[in-house]
Formats: structure tokens, C-alpha cells, sequence
């Protein structure tokens, strides 16, 4: 009996092993404005380009999610919905960023490998350690990292009349950052980055590694009567004037430049661990 064998062009092999690889891995996009806002119709777009179609989901919140910080849904039944539009499709969650990631892990991405979370471009900066803590956009990716899931955050320093070229160019300039990501990678030590894009973006637009500014408002409550004559109260705060040089605040408003902020969710060294157990009369493990 004579065996034949027929050898597969290269073309074919390689689409084949590529099949496995977009089979198995797979990026989150998500954000806390919504699935159908503008910025995370950019980001999809700017992950699409680097990573390819069928490698990248959506999965966002229904509507707008904003300062809702790492919060989970356990009191109430969520609603998962396909979404299928122009510049966009995946599933809208009826709950906030963090529970779009947990249903990404666990239902709708279960079983696949996930290797980035995206989350954006959020309408308005999330510059500061004061922002960064209330974020919805930051806690999606932080979510993530809790995982071992690494992640960006990224927002757009929103200011009224944006063009097309804004988006445009916010599209290309993340879509250069997750290039650059995809081709070195991330530091070991780094679970999450937290990018800041000016509105006056463009291609000669420079990037900053920073670290973050304390705080970004001076916080103020204002106090008011309704109709009965009772108090109610709005919180708010007044964008500072003056920040430390160097800091993200800094590059993203005086210098007009991309701010890439490096976040860890735990960084005690050995050194530090000894001088608390010192205090507490505690041994270290």
C-alpha cells in the first residue's frame, strides 16, 4: 500500500496556528462611559488595528459608570446584552466597570486566556492619585490586575468642541503605546499603566513616564434647600492651578503631553515590613 502525503502550503499552517492563538487569548475593552460612547469606539478601534479583530471583545457597561470605583453588583440581577453597531460590537453589562471584567472572566470569556484588559478612553483626565482611586475606568483594569491580568487605563483630557482629528489622533497614539506593549511587553513588577492624553493630541505628541500627582481638585460641598425646605448637598471639586513638576498633572496640563503612570497593586519591601512589625511587636512571615 503506497501512503501519500500531502504537505499544506505555509500560508495555511500559519492561519491555522494563528486560529489557536486568537482561539485561546483574548483582550478585554471596556469602560465607564458606556458602549456607546465615542472614547471606547476609539480604543476598539486602536486595539483592533494592533491586535486584530477577533482577539479583542468589548464588554462595558450599559451607560454611564463614572467615579464608580472597583464596586461589584451582588445586590441586584445584571442584564448581558450583544451589541452589534458600527465601529463596534460585543456585550453590554447593566452594571459598573469591575462587574463587565468579573462577567468577562467568568461567563462570557470563560474557559479562554486572557492577557490584557483595556479600558476608554474615558471622557475626562484621570490624572492624580485623588482620581485614580474613584475611577471606573481605572478600576476596570485594576479589576484585572487583582488576577494577575495585566491592563491600561487610558483617558482623554475632555475639553468642549472636540474634532475628529482629536479621536483620530488619540486613535493613533494609543494604538503606537500598544505596539510598543505587544512588542517588549510590561515590566514584571508592573501590573497596570494609566495613560492621560491632552486634547491637543497629535503625531508629534511626546510621552512621559510620571508618577502621580496627590491630588487634582480642591474639594468643596455646596449645601442647598429643596422644595421642603430641607438640606441637600452636591460634592465637588475646582481643577488646581499649580501642580509639582514631573508629576502627571503637570505633563498632561502645563505641558500638554501623553502621561504613562506605572501602578502596582502592593509594593512593601522587606526593609519596610521589619520596621512595621518593630512598631507592632510583631515577627514577619
Amino acid at each position: 500500500m503506497l501512503l501519500t502525503i500531502h504537505f499544506l502550503p505555509l500560508k495555511y499552517i500559519l492561519t491555522f496556528i494563528f486560529s489557536l492563538i486568537i482561539y485561546d487569548s483574548m483582550i478585554i475593552v471596556t469602560n465607564d462611559d458606556g458602549i456607546y460612547s465615542r472614547g471606547i469606539k476609539t480604543l476598539y478601534g486602536a486595539a483592533i488595528d494592533v491586535f486584530g479583530e477577533h482577539n479583542v471583545t468589548v464588554v462595558a457597561p450599559s451607560g454611564p459608570r463614572s467615579a464608580s470605583g472597583m464596586s461589584l453588583t451582588f445586590h441586584k440581577p445584571l442584564r448581558i446584552e450583544r451589541v452589534v453597531m458600527p465601529g463596534i460590537k460585543g456585550f453590554s453589562v447593566s452594571g459598573t466597570p469591575a462587574d463587565c471584567v468579573f462577567s468577562a472572566m467568568n461567563h462570557i470569556l470563560k474557559g479562554k486566556k486572557i492577557d490584557l484588559v483595556l479600558s476608554g478612553v474615558n471622557n475626562g483626565s484621570n490624572a492624580s492619585l485623588q482620581s485614580v482611586e474613584s475611577s471606573g475606568t481605572v478600576s476596570a483594569v485594576k479589576f484585572g490586575a487583582v488576577y494577575g491580568i495585566k491592563g491600561i487605563a487610558f483617558s482623554l483630557a475632555t475639553e468642549m468642541g472636540l474634532q475628529k482629528s482629536t479621536f483620530k489622533n488619540t486613535r493613533m497614539q494609543i494604538a503606537k503605546i500598544l505596539q510598543h506593549t505587544k512588542k517588549h511587553g510590561f515590566p514584571k513588577d508592573i501590573d497596570m499603566l494609566n495613560v492621560n492624553i491632552p486634547t491637543s493630541v497629535n503625531a508629534s505628541t511626546r510621552t512621559v513616564v510620571c508618577d502621580l500627582e496627590d491630588t487634582l481638585f480642591k474639594n468643596f460641598v455646596t449645601e442647598r434647600l429643596d422644595p421642603n425646605k430641607k438640606n441637600y448637598y452636591w460634592l465637588g471639586g475646582k481643577l488646581k492651578k499649580n501642580f509639582k513638576k514631573g508629576s502627571d498633572c503637570y505633563e498632561l496640563f502645563t505641558n500638554k503631553s501623553i502621561t504613562v503612570s506605572p501602578m502596582e497593586l502592593a509594593s512593601i519591601n522587606a526593609s519596610l515590613k521589619k520596621e512595621i512589625a518593630s512598631v507592632l511587636d510583631a515577627s514577619v512571615a
